[in-house]
């Protein structure tokens, strides 16, 4: 494979890390959100595991985007 192909599948996967990252963001504010909204008990314990399960998303998001700077 070429330099430029190689660069350009490099900033590709990078991108798609960032990407990544973002939508967890997102769907790890939702998810506060709603933790903060409801009062039901079985509710609230659907939101802990769901930000448990989304923060463990992001911490992969994270090094994988730390993995394009080492």
């Amino acid at each position: 494979m070429s330099k430029r192909k190689q660069k350009r599948a490099r900033k590709a996967e990078y991108e798609k890390a960032l990407a990544e990252l973002d939508e967890v963001r997102g769907r790890l504010n939702e998810t506060y959100g709603r933790f903060n909204a409801v009062t039901d008990g079985a509710a609230l314990e659907t939101c802990i595991y769901e930000i448990s399960a989304l923060k463990s998303r992001y911490n992969c998001a994270v090094r994988a985007l730390k993995s394009f700077y080492l």
